[in-house]
């Protein structure tokens, strides 16, 4: 939460810097084009890397294989960034003899130090699995923070900072978490050295289950990088609004539902090797009562998003303009929610059951379709189609989740029970809104002072109608095991 916080400071002061300028449009583009670069192989971390550490002895030969393995993660990924900045050097700059740079020379220029960055990131990332196989959580969290830190007390003590000094920052930020993390390494039975075993037959095992997690995460990552691309065709500032939004939406999908999916994730699991019917009930039952959270937190954003925003962003260079057109994005952003919570669940319900294909074939038939959809959808109704694109895959992957999941399972139990408790969630939230509104045509302090007691009364007044029509579903809910 802490790294969270730090991060979401760190935003709000470039945003008093550049607001929704050229050169935060650079900065972000760079930014993304880069963490998408370096994670065409930064997946195989978590999906190849972890199980062979889980499973690895403490001997020359799987330590030749885990050294070989990274040694060749690392060699693509440098190979990718050299050859983009080697054909990016001679088509910017080869013969180039203008007076200072355009939006994409300049775009160029921040990707070469964000692209660095992202490297060290990757190395973080290995060394990161590393302390956590070893059980090093809290040096992990330690060194972000720290990190974090910095990068953030040199913007904001820096006068007339710079987009370039901006890059340079935070990427010396993310050089000293990884330097931070090799030093906290103290098992020898992680220490890397470059090997280069490429005959290796568990070497070769690894790489070919690094191939699907590799085309998968191209894919996935064209659609992260296609909105940015086309986000820019549509005018100055709308790469920087795209990336504020998300910033908000981020932290409420970390906090919230990540964590609420990773605490249930077990109880599901468990319930799976009992019984199925008991497996159908308790997904129904967590679907539900994730929603009874999330669901009003997203009517809060959507009717208190302009003065959420106006609190984080708004100074500086950051305009009243630059908050209305945030405001909209991330209404958009809000919508796909409460279908991110289902699909989710009923991912891990796959995952529970030992059946990882399904979810990977759901994802590429929603990627293609938003690739799609992104591409003539800009034609027809412009920037709107880059705000609808995360709620259309959202839709898709839950109803083709839901489908799948039918077949394999059979029908989740009482669809009514679902539908019937939704409604009342929905019921409850519009309640909830309109107590809000109505505090806020009576009650005109300053901006914080405001959104903190309309926010206080949104809890009171959701509270007391959870009470009045959920009161027995939570306590279900509660005493679920």
């Amino acid at each position: 939460m802490f790294v969270q916080v730090i991060s979401l400071l760190r935003t709000t002061a470039l945003a008093t810097n550049f607001g929704i300028s050229n050169d935060m449009d650079a900065f972000n583009f760079a930014n993304t084009a880069m963490v998408c670069l370096v994670n065409i192989m930064g997946p195989s971390v978590a999906t190849v890397l972890i199980p062979f550490l889980a499973k690895m002895k403490d001997r020359i030969e799987d330590r030749n294989i885990l050294n070989t393995y990274i040694t060749a993660i690392m060699a693509i990924t440098y190979i990718l960034l050299l050859t983009y900045f080697i054909i990016g050097s001679i088509y910017f700059f080869a013969g180039n003899s203008n007076q200072g740079l355009t939006f994409q020379e300049l775009t160029f220029l921040l990707t070469f130090i964000l692209g660095i960055a992202q490297y060290t990131r990757l190395i973080s990332s290995i060394q990161t699995a590393f302390l956590q196989m070893d059980g090093k959580f809290i040096i992990i969290k330690v060194i972000a923070v720290i990190s974090a830190i910095l990068s953030y007390i040199y913007i904001i003590i820096t006068p007339n900072l710079s987009i370039m000094e901006a890059a340079i920052c935070i990427g010396l930020s993310y050089v000293v978490e990884c330097v931070g993390l090799i030093f906290s390494n103290k098992n020898k039975k992680y220490k890397y050295q470059a090997k280069f075993k490429w005959a290796d037959v568990e070497f070769r095992k690894l790489m070919r289950l690094t191939v699907p997690v590799t085309l998968n995460s191209v894919i996935y990552q064209v659609t992260v990088l296609l909105p940015n691309i086309l986000a820019r065709f549509f005018g100055e500032g709308y790469i920087s609004t795209m990336v504020y939004a998300n910033q908000i939406i981020s932290i409420m999908q970390t906090l919230i539902i990540i964590n609420l999916i990773s605490m249930l994730y077990p109880t599901l699991t468990r319930s799976f090797n009992r019984s199925i019917d008991e497996a159908k009930k308790k997904l129904v039952l967590f679907i539900n009562g994730s929603n009874m959270l999330v669901i009003p937190m997203i009517s809060g954003m959507i009717m208190l998003g302009g003065l959420v925003i106006q609190v984080l962003f708004e100074r500086g260079n950051f305009t009243h303009d630059s908050t209305i057109i945030v405001w909209q994005f991330l209404i958009f952003l809000s919508l796909a929610l409460p279908f991110v919570v289902i699909r989710e669940f009923i991912f891990k319900a796959f995952y529970a059951m030992g059946d990882t294909k399904t979810p990977v074939k759901n994802s590429l038939i929603v990627i293609i379709i938003q690739i799609i959809f992104l591409s003539v959808g800009s034609l027809w109704i412009g920037v709107y189609a880059i705000m609808l694109s995360p709620l259309l895959a959202a839709v898709l992957s839950t109803i083709l989740g839901y489908r799948d999941l039918r077949k394999k399972i059979g029908i989740l139990g009482k669809n009514v029970e679902m539908i019937k408790q939704h409604a009342l969630t929905i019921f409850n939230s519009l309640v909830m809104c309109a107590g809000i509104w109505g505090v806020m045509q009576v009650v005109h302090f300053n901006t914080i002072i405001n959104l903190i007691i309309y926010i206080v009364v949104g809890i009171m007044i959701y509270g007391a109608c959870v009470l009045l029509t959920q009161r027995k579903y939570v306590k279900t809910l509660l005493n679920s095991r």
